[in-house]
C-alpha cells in the first residue's frame, strides 16, 4: 500500500507494485464539481466571456436547470447539454475560462490526499483519476493535479452515450490498464459513491470517502477486498506505512 504520510519515495516497491485509481466528485474533491461546474456556468462566472456570450450562457444553463427541476430532463441529457453549452460558450478563448473554473476547483483538493497526488506527478506511484465528470474540464483538471491519465466522460459524445460510470467506468478502467501493461499489478481504489461497486470488485484494496455505515455492508459483500475509511486516523496511516 502505497504511504501517503511522510516522504513515499522510502517505499519503491510498494509504490511500483501498485495501481490507484481515483475518483474525483467526493474523493479527490470534498464536492460534487457537476454542480460547481453547472453553477459556474448559470453565473456566467467567467471573466474572459463578452457581456453578451455571459448572458447567453446564464439564459441558456438557467433553463436547462429549471427543465431538470422540473423533471423534464434526466441528468445524463443535463450534463450532455451543458457539455455542448461549455464548449460553444468558451471556444476561442484560448482555454482561459477552463482555467478560471479549474483554479476554484482547486481549493476542493482534500488536503489530506495531496502527498499522494505529488507523489503521482513525480512518477513515484503510479495511477489514473478515473471519473463520471466531464472531460471537458476533468481532463484539465487531473493535469493541474499532476495525474498523467484521466478518464472522464468524453466531450464529443453521442447523446446515447453513457457517462463513465458504474460498469462501463470499471470497463475503461481495465482497457487502460491492458493498454499499460499493469492488469497484474494490485490496484487500491479511492471512492466515495456506490456507483463504483463494479470498480470496487475488481479492487484488492479501497479507501472509502463515502458514508461510514454502507462499509458493513461493502465488507459483507466483498469480503477478500481490505476496506479502509478515507485516511482520517493517523494510527490507521502509520500502520500502512
Amino acid at each position: 500500500m502505497p504511504c501517503i504520510r511522510g516522504n513515499c519515495a522510502a517505499f519503491p516497491g510498494r509504490l511500483m507494485r501498485n495501481v490507484v485509481i481515483l475518483d474525483l466528485d467526493g474523493t479527490v474533491l470534498s464536492v460534487n464539481s457537476f454542480r460547481l461546474w453547472a453553477s459556474y456556468m448559470l453565473r456566467a462566472a467567467s471573466p474572459h466571456m463578452a457581456p453578451g456570450r455571459r448572458l447567453g450562457l446564464a439564459l441558456r444553463a438557467g433553463g436547462a436547470l429549471v427543465a431538470r427541476k422540473a423533471g423534464l430532463m434526466g441528468h445524463e441529457a443535463l450534463k450532455h447539454h451543458l457539455q455542448s453549452l461549455w464548449q460553444r460558450s468558451t471556444a476561442g478563448d484560448g482555454g482561459a475560462t477552463l482555467s478560471h473554473f479549474n483554479d476554484g476547483l482547486r481549493r476542493h483538493v482534500r488536503p489530506e490526499l495531496q502527498p499522494l497526488l505529488s507523489a503521482m506527478a513525480a512518477g513515484q506511484v503510479d495511477g489514473v483519476l478515473a471519473t463520471a465528470a466531464a472531460a471537458d474540464y476533468a481532463q484539465h483538471f487531473g493535469g493541474l493535479l499532476g495525474i498523467p491519465h484521466v478518464l472522464a466522460t468524453p466531450a464529443i459524445r453521442p447523446r446515447t452515450m453513457p457517462s463513465n460510470i458504474g460498469r462501463h467506468k470499471r470497463d475503461a478502467v481495465l482497457d487502460f490498464l491492458a493498454r499499460q501493461g499493469w492488469m497484474e499489478r494490485p490496484r487500491i481504489l479511492f471512492t466515495d459513491h456506490e456507483d463504483d461497486l463494479p470498480l470496487i470488485e475488481i479492487c484488492r484494496t479501497v479507501h472509502w470517502f463515502g458514508p461510514p455505515t454502507a462499509l458493513a455492508a461493502m465488507a459483507t459483500r466483498f469480503p477478500h477486498t481490505a476496506l479502509h475509511q478515507g485516511f482520517t486516523d493517523p494510527e490507521d496511516r502509520r500502520q500502512r506505512c
